[in-house]
């Protein structure tokens, strides 16, 4: 599952075109830790997979909080679209969202699909609320409208709520 999820996240990577996705998961993203130690193939794979040199950068060292955000709700908006799933009207979470909370990862992130209650409060009791990412149930994507061809629905957000993606990829 973990491998099929990396294999998802390096498909959203190419589509995005350079721009940075987040990793949704701590699972994937150990996962990716390891291949880009192997560096000759994870540079040739790169190129002849995704087009370009996928760069990895932790959360911490990415420009700002609404850079992680952006790269969140670009990572949502893709995915959704990669499992054939509205981004603005998810009936799940896409494997790259769900994964953690399937594999039980003790540090792994939890997302829920919406956890709004109907007094405006979260029931998400440490989870992300998928909703609050920018593209959930209840939100819509920010900004203009996605677009099948990889579009990241405007997501320039403030990169607050449920920004959960621990480091991206992109250039």
């Amino acid at each position: 599952m973990v491998i099929e999820g990396l294999r998802s996240y390096f498909r959203i990577a190419q589509i995005a075109g350079g721009r940075l996705v987040a990793m949704p998961s701590q699972a994937v993203d150990v996962a990716w830790h390891e291949f880009i130690l192997f560096t000759r193939g994870y540079r040739v794979f790169c190129h002849e997979a995704i087009g370009h040199f996928l760069h990895h950068t932790p959360a911490e060292h990415m420009a700002s909080p609404a850079v992680a955000g952006e790269g969140l709700k670009r990572a949502w908006s893709l995915a959704c679209r990669n499992e054939g799933i509205d981004p603005k009207k998810p009936t799940r979470l896409p494997q790259l969202f769900a994964l953690d909370a399937l594999l039980a990862i003790p540090d792994g992130f939890r997302y829920e699909l919406d956890c709004r209650l109907a007094d405006g409060t979260s029931s998400s009791a440490g989870a992300y609320c998928a909703s609050d990412i920018g593209c959930g149930s209840s939100g819509g994507c920010a900004g203009g409208g996605s677009d099948a061809d990889g579009g990241d629905g405007g997501a320039s957000g403030d990169g607050g709520g449920g920004c959960g993606g621990g480091c991206g990829g992109g250039d």
